[in-house]
This record gives structure tokens, C-alpha cells and sequence, in this order.
């Protein structure tokens, strides 16, 4: 059995002499009061439930927090184990500690004046309240902070503030002007009082950002998610692989319409090829159905369904296969339905770290990482999907130079990018 290998340390230069000071400041924010004890840090993981890219970026933030600092990892009670993400994403998640939470809220963002700001419960307190730095990550409005500092990562923001909740209020609009402005004035402080804990917003892309300034009025600074694969060497074949949870829900990566556009595609190329889906699919009822549909529209063609697999059978795939299809965003307006794009696009990112050719839907975050026609190709529908695949197989000098670029464009989504600005910004909320 292949197993993927961990990601390694992070070298360290030895510094120069200029920086002493920089390291003392570092070496100081570790501990807390001179009293020798490590500061202690909490991330949240507000994410929904599975294994996908929000549980990636907080494995990766803890397992690089746990070298310095007490770290706590927080989910829902039953979501998952630590061992399942250390063994889904390679990481080393000793150090770590697993705090599970009985009822943790689906949503901090109430839409009620009086109700949002009296979200001031024990239980709100105890979340964040132990820690010296606590990290929110997740797509809603983050919860009261009442750690001594706070950041934000966002990967996107499904949930609103409530001052522009009231102003697309329609009940709201026809109220005497005073009354408006007063209520106005009461959602801003509200929303002033609960992100004034959290010194920082990162976003995981720029199409994420817009948003948060668009729906927070709030800056974000983009920070995309740390990549890094260890596909095995195997050689190439005909193969296209799509990597993404398979579900009945509005915002799905679209593999039925996959097949689809693979059946057309099987047909214009002559050449024996097949496309391998691999995803993981919850016991939900709209998600089972959506799996059955894909499963009986593949009937007769070279299609493989890998469904719940290792982690190992993904980046095998990801290393045999020579294309690579994404289609979340499919038939989607961004500007109405931002929330049905794809926010940045990991499975891509890995993907090209393979030498996968990416053919993907020109949707949100995907844009920031394909270089269309240098390092892949963005589509806007499935017509040119197959369109630029049939091209780029045809001629095998540009599926070849096409494969490389695609490796050199991953590079700027590496770990140790992440790192390096990630761990720069703790040093300095945990310093200050």
C-alpha cells in the first residue's frame, strides 16, 4: 500500500546579527509573564461536517502551533478524531490537544438586535475565554472573543453582519427615517463590540476577501491554504480524475454533469480513456440519491466511482491521471449566488502538483489559481470543459508543457508560505 509521507520540518536559517531583536520578540511571545509558562492557543474548526479543505488548513495550523505552544483543537463532539485528520492530511498532531464541544451553535450570527448582543453566555465565554490567541475558522460570523487576542480565517462568509442583514430587510425599509438610523446606529455598534476581539481577518482567496468586505465591511488579507502532496512516482495513463465530497446539496461539485460531459467526450476522442470520481459521500439522504443518479448514469461507459477511499487512493489517482476536472460553480450567477462558487479550489492546487492538466469552471477563488491556457484552462461551461480537453490531448507537445507550468504555478501555494506569514502574525498578536 502507497502511503503518502509527512510534511517535513521547516527549516530555520540561523539569523544574522540584525535580527536579534525580531527573535527575542518571538522567542518572548511563546511564554506568558516571564513565568516559564507556554502561551496557549485555541482553534476552532467551524467548518461543516467530513473531511475536506477546512479540516486541511486547521490540521496544518495546529501541527505548526504545537511546536511552540499549547494548542487546543476545537470541533463538535463526534465530528471527528484528531488521529483521522493526522492520518487524512500527514501531519503530526501529538503535540495537540482534542477538545470536543456537546452543543457548539451552528451559527454565532443572530439576526435580532437585543439578541445579538447579548450573546454573553457562560458557554460563549468558555470557549474562547482560556486561551491567549483564539483562532476562529470557518464560513459564519465569528463568535464573541474573549481571548486576550484573536484572528479570523475565513473561508468564506456565508453568514452576513447584521447591519447588512437590516438594510436588504424589506419590512424594514418603509420605517420613519429616525427610526432607521437608530436601529442602524445599534447593528453598527453591535457589530463594532463583536470584532473588536479579533485583530486580523485572513481570507483563504481574493474572491473571498471581496466578500468579506462586501457582506463584514471588514479588510481581510488573503492567505491561501498550505498545499502540499506527496504524490507516488507512477507513470501517466489515460485517465481524468475529479476530486470532491459528493452531494445532493445546491453548492456540489457537479459530478453527475460530469459523466455527462465525459460520455461526449469518450465519443470526440477516439483514443481509450476513463474518468475515475473520487469523493466522499455522508449517509444523508439527498447525498445517497445523488450518488445513486451518478452511479446509473455511468452504465456503459469507462467510469470509475471511488467513494470514502484513503486518502492514498486520491493521490494516486491525482499522479496517474493527466487531466483534471472541476465543476463546482457550474450554471451559477457569483454575484447572486457567491456562496455556490468555489471559494479558492485545493483539490486544483493538488492536482497540479501532480502534473495534472487542470480543465475547470471559471468560478471564484479558481481564477487566482489557473493561468488559463499556460497552466490549464478555465471554462465557462461544459461545452468548452470538453472542447479544451479533446485540444489539449490531441496535441500531446502542449498537454506535456501545459503539465509542467501547472507544476510551477502550485509552488505559490505551498506550506511554507503559509507558514512563514501565518506564524509571522501570531508572533505579533501573541507579542502585543
Amino acid at each position: 500500500m502507497l502511503r503518502a509521507t509527512l510534511i517535513e520540518e521547516i527549516s530555520v536559517e540561523q539569523p544574522r546579527s540584525t535580527d536579534t531583536s525580531r527573535l527575542k520578540l518571538e522567542r518572548a511571545a511563546r511564554l506568558i509573564g516571564g513565568k516559564g509558562r507556554r502561551a496557549r492557543i485555541g482553534i476552532l474548526d467551524h467548518t461543516g461536517p467530513g473531511i475536506g479543505g477546512g479540516q486541511l488548513v486547521v490540521s496544518h495550523m495546529a501541527a505548526l502551533l504545537s511546536r511552540d505552544y499549547d494548542v487546543d483543537l476545537i470541533h463538535r463532539e463526534g465530528q471527528y478524531k484528531l488521529a483521522t485528520l493526522a492520518a487524512a492530511f500527514c501531519v503530526n498532531l501529538s503535540q495537540v490537544n482534542d477538545r470536543s464541544v456537546a452543543e457548539l451553535n451552528g451559527s454565532f450570527g443572530l439576526t435580532g438586535l437585543r439578541s445579538f448582543l447579548g450573546q454573553k453566555s457562560e458557554k460563549l465565554r468558555n470557549l474562547t475565554a482560556p486561551y491567549d490567541l483564539f483562532i476562529y475558522t470557518g464560513h459564519g460570523i465569528p463568535p464573541p472573543c474573549f481571548a486576550k487576542a484573536g484572528l479570523v480565517y475565513c473561508h468564506f462568509p456565508f453568514e452576513s453582519s447584521p447591519l447588512t442583514w437590516l438594510e436588504a430587510d424589506t419590512p424594514w425599509r418603509p420605517w420613519r427615517s429616525l427610526s432607521r438610523m437608530m436601529k442602524k446606529s445599534g447593528y453598527r455598534l453591535a457589530w463594532s463590540r463583536r470584532m473588536r476581539g479579533y485583530q486580523k481577518i485572513f481570507a483563504n482567496s481574493g474572491f473571498t476577501a471581496a466578500w468579506i468586505e462586501r457582506r463584514w465591511g471588514r479588510a481581510a488579507e488573503v492567505l491561501y491554504p498550505p498545499v502540499e502532496v506527496a504524490p507516488p512516482p507512477v507513470e501517466k495513463q489515460n485517465l481524468i480524475v475529479s476530486v470532491g465530497r459528493i452531494t445532493g446539496e445546491r453548492r456540489s461539485k457537479n459530478q453527475l454533469e460530469q459523466v455527462g460531459a465525459f460520455r461526449e467526450f469518450a465519443q470526440g476522442i477516439g483514443d481509450s480513456w476513463t474518468l475515475r470520481i473520487v469523493g466522499s459521500c455522508g449517509e444523508e439522504r439527498r447525498d445517497r440519491d445523488y450518488l445513486t443518479a451518478i452511479q446509473a448514469e455511468t452504465n456503459g461507459l469507462p467510469i470509475e466511482l471511488c467513494v470514502n477511499v484513503d486518502r492514498n487512493v486520491t493521490l494516486r489517482s491525482l499522479a496517474e491521471a493527466k487531466l483534471f476536472w472541476h465543476t463546482t460553480g457550474l450554471s451559477s450567477d457569483e454575484n447572486e449566488h457567491p456562496e455556490h462558487a468555489e471559494h479558492f479550489g485545493i483539490a486544483t492546487v493538488e492536482a497540479m502538483k501532480a502534473g495534472c492538466v487542470p480543465v475547470v469552471v471559471a468560478s471564484g477563488g479558481q481564477r487566482e489559481i489557473v493561468e488559463n491556457g499556460v497552466s490549464g484552462f478555465l471554462v465557462k461551461d461544459l461545452r468548452e470543459l470538453v472542447r479544451r480537453s479533446i485540444a489539449v490531448v490531441h496535441e500531446g507537445s502542449l498537454l506535456d508543457r501545459m503539465s509542467e507550468e501547472a507544476r510551477r504555478r502550485s509552488k505559490v501555494f505551498s506550506a511554507d508560505s503559509f507558514d512563514q506569514r501565518f506564524m509571522g502574525i501570531v508572533s505579533q498578536c501573541m507579542s502585543n
